[in-house]
């Protein structure tokens, strides 16, 4: 491959890695993958690879109107025995950059589901954050806490029976925790500190006498009395539930904490 034509390249996998970040925060989708305080980073990165891509076209075309940049090429191109051939680059260097572009073009976006839970499990009791979001986490009211929401209380408080009775109205996907007795499902989200790599389901029991016919990874509303309840020993915040309804999969299906 000649020396232009691999710059020809480099600046078009340039152009096709700044539009497709940028493509993917204007979808939304990016942020299945990262936190969302980073979509500032991801912005300016998408912006100066498309100008890094222009800054190569612009040097080719100012190569082409330059004439004395003809003349030497036309030079080098008559034969003489004292100048070695023209190396051609390999193409696979090429290929390795332009693989993000091409495996997110080819393997469709999608958030996590119920068949991640296999690899790490469900949280019920884990810190998601720092302590110093459990004032926050506590002003809000309980029926305006999501699932993160509440397993951060009843992470934070040593009494968690101090929320019996509060109301709870909370989205999330349906996972049918083999830990959990007949009756009872679990409410989950996915958190999300940084990436997915570091992605944790956390998830709010629920009592709800139907609950084989709700299957797993489908959305629900689930609203009713939340209830101190224990799981291996751990405090469980637990919803006796008043109605379900089936929703739509969020836009954002990821919780931040």
């Amino acid at each position: 491959m000649s020396l232009r034509t691999h710059r020809s390249l480099q600046a078009l996998i340039l152009a096709a890695l700044g539009a497709f970040l940028l493509q993917k925060i204007l979808s939304g989708t990016l942020f299945w993958y990262i936190n969302q305080r980073f979509m500032v980073l991801v912005l300016l990165a998408g912006i100066g690879l498309l100008a890094l891509a222009q800054m190569v076209f612009q040097s080719l075309r100012q190569k082409d109107t330059d004439p004395e940049s003809h003349d030497h090429h036309d030079h080098a191109r008559s034969p003489s025995p004292t100048l070695p051939h023209t190396h051609t680059l390999p193409v696979w260097r090429l290929l390795i950059v332009a693989l993000p572009v091409l495996l997110g073009v080819l393997i469709p976006a999608r958030p996590l589901g119920v068949s991640a839970i296999a690899n790490k499990g469900v949280n019920t009791n884990a810190p998601i954050a720092a302590g110093s979001s459990a004032a926050v986490t506590l002003s809000i009211a309980p029926e305006n806490r999501s699932v993160l929401d509440w397993v951060r209380v009843f992470n934070y408080e040593s009494n968690p029976t101090m929320f019996d009775g509060q109301p709870a109205d909370v989205v999330g996907f349906v996972y049918h925790d083999p830990r959990l007795p007949e009756g009872q499902f679990l409410v989950g989200r996915f958190a999300l500190n940084c990436c997915v790599a570091d992605a944790t389901a956390i998830g709010m029991a629920v009592v709800w006498p139907d609950e084989d016919n709700l299957a797993d990874n489908s959305w629900v509303r689930v609203r009713g009395a939340v209830q101190a309840a224990s799981l291996n020993g751990r405090p469980l915040p637990l919803i006796q539930a008043a109605s379900i309804v089936q929703v739509a999969e969020p836009e954002q299906p990821y919780l931040y904490p």
